[in-house]
């Protein structure tokens, strides 16, 4: 572990005795987050760290101090002024599974907006007003297009280690325009999952209805306790339920049911 400036510790991709580190030209020197996409991976989907591990609090810490034009910045091969468009999405899943929501939302939508006109990304970029030229990697890149449809995926349906936490990427702004969301024949390592969100009683209210195919169950499956500012968790409809902290608790083993939010007056 290393002492970033801003007073954190931070698990680098350098080992520490490496002489970059002490490059007689600061300008030649890495930047801390470089190449930390590979721990982004290692974070999520949360089979090897615990969500308190002082590696994952380091890189969100991190993550979040080399954010820029709401994306994480000089993360590539470009170490100034530049831009690895899809990490941001990496990124974006280990805030969402961390319970980060809003940095998650931040990130993603940031990943979105450095997309190119036919919607597609290139690997890097100089941020905007930058001095520097350099254009790195493949455009259009699929692997960014994949990431898009993966966290799009994940906002509905997140696999946590053994566990899944749906609607984890649902807020105020995705139900702002109360049009449905859902996703059909969706492979995880759970079966294959098909779910439906969508506005009921003239958006007073939204209904969940949840299906999985054969598969190991997981040890737990948790929706939220609220949905935006206003909807609350109402009624479920077959399979038994609890309470945890926030959210609710489902029978892991129930295959079919239907959840309610319905709007505070």
């Amino acid at each position: 572990m290393r002492r970033h400036s801003s007073g954190f510790e931070y698990l680098p991709m350098l080992m520490k005795e490496d002489p970059q580190w002490i490059a007689p030209d600061d300008w030649d020197r890495p930047r801390p987050q470089r190449a930390e996409w590979a721990l982004s991976h290692a974070i999520y989907p949360g089979r090897v760290f615990a969500k308190n591990d002082p590696v994952v609090l380091g890189h969100i810490a991190l993550m979040k101090a080399c954010t820029r034009e709401d994306v994480p910045a000089e993360t590539g091969w470009l170490p100034h002024e530049g831009i690895w468009t899809y990490n941001a999405p990496f990124v974006a899943h280990v805030y969402l599974w961390a319970g980060e929501r809003d940095w998650a939302r931040r990130t993603f939508i940031g990943f979105l907006n450095h997309a190119s006109p036919p919607y597609c990304w290139r690997e890097e970029q100089p941020t905007r007003g930058s001095a520097y030229s350099s254009y790195i990697g493949d455009m259009p890149h699929n692997w960014a297009s994949a990431e898009c449809l993966l966290y799009l995926r994940h906002m509905l349906a997140l696999e946590d280690g053994s566990d899944l936490r749906l609607l984890e990427g649902i807020a105020e702004p995705e139900l702002a325009e109360a049009q449905p969301w859902q996703i059909a024949g969706s492979p995880t390592r759970f079966g294959r999952i098909a779910l439906a969100l969508e506005p009921v009683k003239n958006g007073r209210a939204w209904r969940l209805h949840f299906r999985r195919e054969n598969g190991p169950a997981p040890r737990t499956v948790r929706i939220p306790g609220s949905l935006g500012t206003r909807l609350r968790f109402a009624s479920l409809s077959g399979a038994a339920t609890k309470p945890d902290g926030g959210g609710v608790l489902i029978d892991p083993n129930a295959i079919d049911w239907s959840a309610t939010w319905q709007r505070e007056a």
